[in-house]
């Protein structure tokens, strides 16, 4: 009877196929985790530009419903209905009435019309960004724009750049700021605004976003808000 001879891997047949497995598993463990981090840079990207564009579509929302009366109490120097623009260098603000303020709870005592404004302040944590804010009252309030009360929170993180220019459809020409607070300013609201807002993204570029709104209501309207 012939014997059938049995042969074993040898020491090196091994650790040569243990090798192998080791660089094919580090680089399908490598493709993998470059996935994720792109997947991560992606989904951060998405985030930063949806926030963008939610807080360019609300100010252009809300500019838009801009509106000042013609009744106001005459002893009273500041006004309770007014649209106060002004241009500080690379950041502008902006304080104006609006018809679109929300109650959030029933039989509070609010309006349906408040002040609001948007402004950029440096960030609390690092002073080195700045950030878009946006501050609204509950009702309307006759009180000077720089002291304006009310709830404040970051609109927009990380704001490089932020302008409104205003086009005056009497005079046809686009202005860097609008007050209808001063005696010899504006007594109407501008017909279009312009907004521009650079952001840093995620990869520290500058990014631009620019759009424009019109408001719904130009001229004084003669009733009285409540």
């Amino acid at each position: 009877m012939r014997r059938i001879q049995q042969r074993g891997f040898t020491l090196i047949e091994v650790m040569v196929s243990v090798a192998i497995i080791a660089m094919i598993s580090a680089m399908v463990w490598g493709s993998f985790s470059q996935t994720t981090k792109l997947k991560k840079k992606v989904e951060g990207l998405q985030d930063r530009t949806s926030q963008v564009r939610m807080a360019v579509s609300r100010m252009a929302r809300e500019l838009a419903m801009a509106y000042i009366s013609d009744h106001e109490d005459p002893t009273v120097s500041d006004r309770r209905t007014f649209f106060d623009g002004r241009s500080h260098g690379p950041t502008d603000d902006v304080t104006f009435s609006y018809m679109g303020h929300v109650r959030l709870y029933k039989d509070a005592a609010e309006s349906d019309t408040a002040l609001v404004q948007y402004f950029v302040a440096p960030d609390p944590d690092d002073r080195r960004k700045s950030n878009l804010m946006r501050r609204e009252t509950r009702r309307l309030q006759a009180v000077d724009p720089s002291q304006i009360p009310g709830e404040t929170f970051v609109l927009c993180e990380d704001v490089v750049r932020f302008k409104l220019q205003y086009y005056d459809r009497m005079r046809k020409e686009w202005k860097d700021e609008w007050s209808t607070r001063n005696a010899d300013g504006q007594q109407y609201l501008p017909w279009r605004i312009k907004i521009t807002l650079i952001v840093r993204d995620e990869r520290g570029v500058e990014v631009p976003y620019v759009t424009e709104t019109h408001t719904m209501l130009t001229e004084r309207i003669g009733w009285t808000p409540q």
